[in-house]
C-alpha cells in the first residue's frame, strides 16, 4: 500500500487500512462453481423473471395503444357528431304543439 506523507495522511490511521488488507488477503473465499445447481437454479429464476418483465411491458405498451387508439376514435366520433349537431337545424318538437 503506498503512503503518502502531506498534512492528510497525519490525520488518517493507515494501520486500520493495512489490517483490514491483511485480512482480506488471508480469508479463504470458496471458488465460484458455475457448473452448480444452485448457479444454474438461480440463472433460471433470473431469465424467467426478465421474460417476465418482457411481457408485462409488452402487453401494457399494446393496451396503452390500443387505449390511445380508442381515445382518439372516440374523439373524432365526438367532433364528427357536433359538426353535424351544430349545421343541421333544430326541429320543433310536434308533442308541445296543440
Amino acid at each position: 500500500m503506498t503512503m503518502f506523507y502531506n498534512r492528510d495522511t497525519q490525520l488518517h490511521d493507515f494501520s486500520a487500512d493495512s489490517a483490514y488488507r491483511s485480512y482480506l488477503i488471508s480469508r479463504n473465499q470458496p471458488a465460484i462453481v458455475h457448473h452448480s445447481g444452485d448457479i444454474q437454479w438461480k440463472r433460471l429464476c433470473v431469465a424467467i423473471r426478465l421474460t417476465r418483465n418482457h411481457i408485462k411491458g409488452f402487453f401494457a405498451a399494446i393496451h396503452m395503444a390500443l387505449v390511445a387508439d380508442k381515445m382518439r376514435r372516440a374523439r373524432r366520433e365526438l367532433a364528427r357528431v357536433r359538426v353535424r349537431a351544430a349545421d343541421t337545424p333544430v326541429l320543433p318538437d310536434r308533442r308541445s304543439v296543440p
